[in-house]
């Protein structure tokens, strides 16, 4: 397993662990998947992600889509300093909710 998952209320919080590729991306997918009738929508904490390839960034959209068209809510957060370039430099920290911390998503976005 490359993930560890919480519950806070109808919040699913994962946090990938090590890389956040493919195979990552779509474990979080498929989890998503069977929650969707379960929960307001997902926090990705990224606090224990040390790599992140387009792969990954791929996956982040597909799961972005699926909670839009589910009508859920996505944060990203816990973003390190080389990951949060990433976004910047592909212009993704547009288009994703991204916060400091949980709590912060949490307050945004899960009202």
């Amino acid at each position: 397993m490359s993930i560890y998952k919480e519950r806070d209320e109808k919040i699913e919080i994962v946090f990938p662990i090590n890389d956040l590729d493919t195979l990552t991306g779509e474990e979080i997918a498929n989890h998503l998947k069977q929650l969707l009738n379960e929960i307001d929508g997902c926090i990705i904490n990224f606090s224990r992600v040390n790599y992140l390839n387009s792969s990954g960034l791929r996956e982040l959209i597909q799961i972005l889509k699926l909670l839009k068209d589910n009508n859920k809510k996505l944060a990203l957060t816990r973003l390190s300093e080389n990951i949060m370039k990433i976004f910047k430099n592909t212009n993704l920290h547009r288009l994703f909710n991204i916060f400091d911390t949980d709590d912060e998503a949490k307050s945004s976005l899960f009202q």
